[in-house]
């Protein structure tokens, strides 16, 4: 199997934070009190499938090729659902459902399935490009010496 190729340090710091961003995001509007939450007016699950699928597609590109890290992300993230849906009982006029937590949790798997689809389809591309690069003679080769000047006349 083919390694990934190596993305911009920049870049993986930019994922890791996105993806820690949306989790802390996650638990604070999970816990906030009913009169408090922000209404979207689209359906209950049809948020919590949505928060769940972006973070866990952004889990996906931060922890490409790293299977294992990858794994144990995605189930903290659905135990992330299954705690929210516990915790909520604390907050004043939220209640807790079953399909809250499969909607979350199908979310964090759907998000997860496709942040790897993305991060191999993105790594199969940049791969072809680097191939290509490479491939022209006069990258990643030293430059030729330019001639001296050619004198003409009286020496």
């Amino acid at each position: 199997m083919n390694k990934p190729v190596p993305v911009p340090p920049a870049i993986n710091r930019l994922l890791y934070g996105a993806a820690f961003a949306c989790v802390l995001i996650i638990v604070v509007l999970s816990l906030l009190p009913a009169e408090e939450m922000p209404r979207t007016g689209i359906p209950d699950g049809t948020d919590h499938f949505i928060a769940y699928w972006g973070t866990g597609g952004l889990m996906a590109l931060a922890f490409r090729g790293r299977g294992a890290v990858l794994a144990l992300a995605g189930l903290a993230l659905v135990g992330l659902g299954g705690l929210m849906e516990v915790l909520q009982q604390l907050s004043p006029g939220r209640s807790t459902t079953w399909s809250d937590f499969l909607m979350s949790g199908g979310g964090a798997l759907a998000g997860l399935l496709m942040g790897t689809i993305a991060a191999r389809i993105i790594s199969y591309g940049r791969r072809q490009y680097s191939e290509r690069l490479d491939s022209l003679p006069h990258l990643g080769a030293p430059m030729p010496p330019t001639p001296a000047p050619v004198r003409r006349g009286r020496p």
